[in-house]
């Protein structure tokens, strides 16, 4: 499972993948560490779907109360902001603009800045093939996000906390190769905090 924060490009072979590799391999490092330095926070996570999968998403921090502990131990580094005025969206414009600067060209198949971690994609249509059965999984759907609004976005001292600063345990993973089921390898992991 994984959040995308950028893709920056699909669907060539092996030895097209390969010369971007080459082109990106000097700057993976710094852009793969850029969260050491630039926290976004993620909060309110919820179940999202379409036609094709469901996903568990996230909207970008905006002055909503900070759940979890501090990413920096005291006594460390404490010029990083808690203040959401650094955002997931500028995250990606961030990571963007630097993969660019290696001198490839980003053609990603989505535009919209999402934040979600696809939970499951449909191999079939069966299970939603009538009235009543998308129904039921919509209803669900909504059950789970309910419980989610209710017992972990707000939540100090709730089981699971609502919120997730990018780049907390370790940073962002480069990865090449078909990544949507789980294949591919990582280049590089950025330094996590």
């Amino acid at each position: 499972m994984h959040l995308t924060t950028l893709e920056v490009t699909h669907s060539k072979t092996a030895e097209e993948i390969g010369k971007l590799v080459g082109k990106m391999k000097e700057g993976l490092p710094e852009i793969a560490s850029h969260t050491y330095t630039h926290r976004a926070r993620l909060v309110k996570p919820f179940v999202s779907y379409d036609l094709a999968a469901f996903a568990l998403s996230f909207l970008p921090a905006s002055g909503e109360r900070v759940l979890s502990p501090a990413p920096v131990r005291p006594g460390e580094d404490d010029r990083f902001s808690r203040d959401d005025g650094y955002t997931y969206h500028h995250l990606r414009r961030d990571i963007f603009g630097m993969a660019q600067g290696t001198g490839v060209d980003i053609e990603s198949r989505y535009v919209v800045p999402s934040a979600h971690i696809t939970l499951g994609r449909y191999l079939t249509q069966d299970d939603h093939d009538t009235t009543e059965a998308r129904g039921a999984w919509i209803r669900k759907m909504d059950e789970i996000n309910a419980w989610l609004e209710k017992e972990v976005w707000d939540g100090e001292d709730a089981a699971f906390i609502g919120e997730w600063i990018v780049g907390q345990e370790r940073g962002l993973d480069a990865r090449c190769g078909p990544l949507w089921y789980g294949m591919g390898r990582t280049i590089c992991v950025g330094e996590g905090f």
